[in-house]
């Protein structure tokens, strides 16, 4: 108890510093939810969509894409509130890293999203999709999405690639990964121009000849990608020592959420994701309840769809709008059966 109030009382005091008129922060110490509007905008009473981006992106990835991308695709009727969130800007994401986003800050957006009296989804890219499980790790915590997505989510902490470790090890040491080590973890899968086929890089960057992975990179390093908040590195760093999701102090074990986190859910893994590789996504089908009605979809060329997805190629490929946005709206709106 001793230690919650202190991480409690710390955040308080760094948000209330944060919280100046007009800078964008809410008085929460979490930045406002941008709204995503195409086409006649939803009432205010409707269902909202929260898309929350990884540790490393900001939250425009969900529509850098080609202007529209994920957001604009779910947006593009009046049916649904569009929102991008961004928890890992938060103060408690700054102060109290995972811990901090998991107490305060995720069921915190979840109140506000849904003051108006709609549902909410939550659609997490990357740690962001663990949120909801984490959240209901904890007997005093009880808000949860009515429905959530996580795109290319790690549930097993065990045995990291070396990749991942290098991506991981680099950032703790206060070092910007390289170049090629982004390529190879983040966007792998991504296919090169075969004949009159044009390549995965989205058409606005014009690469028809290149190397996708290094254009799609080398645009996600200059324009969307950031530091990740270093608490919240030092948290995932301890679930790969330990193998074991717990928090800082170890009294929390967020494994726990799998029995009491509320669904449906769906689980999208991309077969060649070296962030989050589909042996690491599966688990949590094996341990969410019977009565969440979770379903496991593989974004992969064996299934239909046109590339081998990697971690940021679902969001950011020019095939991920075929392939990812009509699956994943189609789920939202119960017209489209999984495997």
């Amino acid at each position: 108890m001793g230690h919650e109030w202190t991480t409690r009382a710390l955040i308080f005091v760094v948000a209330c510093a944060l919280s100046i008129p007009g800078s964008g922060w809410s008085a929460d110490g979490w930045p406002d939810p941008v709204p995503i509007v195409r086409g006649i905008p939803a009432p205010p009473d409707a269902d909202v969509i929260a898309l929350c981006p990884d540790i490393g992106e900001y939250p425009r990835v969900f529509t850098a894409r080609d202007g529209e991308g994920l957001a604009g695709r779910l947006a593009s009727g009046s049916q649904y509130r569009v929102v991008l969130v961004d928890p890992w800007s938060s103060t408690a994401a700054r102060v109290a890293g995972f811990d901090g986003v998991a107490r305060e800050v995720y069921p915190g957006m979840i109140d506000q999203l849904a003051a108006q009296g709609g549902e909410v989804t939550w659609i997490g890219h990357g740690l962001c999709g663990l949120l909801p499980i984490a959240a209901s790790a904890r007997a005093s915590v009880r808000t949860v999405a009515a429905r959530w997505v996580a795109l290319g989510t790690r549930f097993d902490y065990r045995d990291p690639s070396p990749l991942l470790r290098g991506w991981l090890d680099a950032w703790r040491a206060g070092e910007r990964p390289l170049p090629q080590q982004l390529a190879a973890l983040l966007f792998s899968g991504l296919r090169p121009a075969l004949g009159n086929r044009p390549s995965s890089a989205p058409a606005h960057l014009g690469d028809d000849g290149g190397d996708p992975a290094g254009v799609v990179e080398a645009f996600w390093r200059e324009r969307l990608s950031r530091e990740p908040a270093s608490a919240v590195l030092e948290d995932i760093g301890r679930w790969f020592e330990t193998g074991r999701m717990t928090d800082s102090e170890g009294w929390t074990d967020y494994s726990r959420g799998y029995e009491s986190v509320t669904g449906p859910a769906l689980l999208v893994a991309g077969a060649s994701d070296a962030m989050a590789p589909p042996e690491d996504v599966l688990p949590a089908m094996d341990r969410l309840g019977s009565d969440v009605g979770a379903r496991f979809h593989l974004l992969s060329r064996s299934d239909g769809d046109k590339e081998e997805y990697g971690h940021l190629g679902m969001l950011l490929s020019r095939h991920s709008a075929r392939d990812v946005d009509g699956m994943i709206s189609a789920w939202i709106q119960g017209r489209y059966k999984l495997p």
